[in-house]
């Protein structure tokens, strides 16, 4: 069965921090499941927060603690969101959601489209797309 590994910033561990992906407490790491549901993983210290936002060094280190996921989701396209998609083999998505939960459903019925993404970028192609994703698109 295919799976794709994502990680949400969140402060609370129930809604995705309304800031930059880098800026959070934690990352919350799920795996999404081709036939249906999510598996919660596990809950990483962002240990990168207080570093300078504009460091490219913050977004190597960030990337280093989520390295295992092929979604990075937020709720901000970020400029290093964009650098993400442009340089990197991790796909940014942007939500328009808060809670958790309703982001892994959301998630879950556009599988299809992100599995896409997450091969293409898994067999070393690099692009500018980042989904932008809410509970009526």
């Amino acid at each position: 069965m295919r799976k794709i590994r994502i990680c949400i910033g969140s402060n609370d561990g129930n809604t995705i921090a309304n800031t930059h992906m880098g800026d959070t407490e934690s990352f919350f790491i799920y795996d999404i499941f081709e036939a249906s549901g999510s598996s919660f993983i596990e809950q990483r210290a962002n240990t990168a927060k207080d570093m300078e936002h504009a460091q490219s060094d913050k977004m190597k280190a960030i990337i280093s603690l989520v390295s295992d996921a092929g979604i990075l989701v937020a709720q901000q396209k970020s400029p290093n969101f964009i650098k993400i998609a442009k340089q990197t083999k991790y796909q940014p998505v942007v939500v328009g959601i808060e809670n958790l939960q309703d982001i892994l459903v959301l998630l879950q019925g556009e599988f299809e489209n992100i599995y896409s993404y997450v091969e293409r970028r898994r067999n070393g192609e690099t692009f500018e797309t980042i989904p932008e994703l809410s509970v009526n698109s």
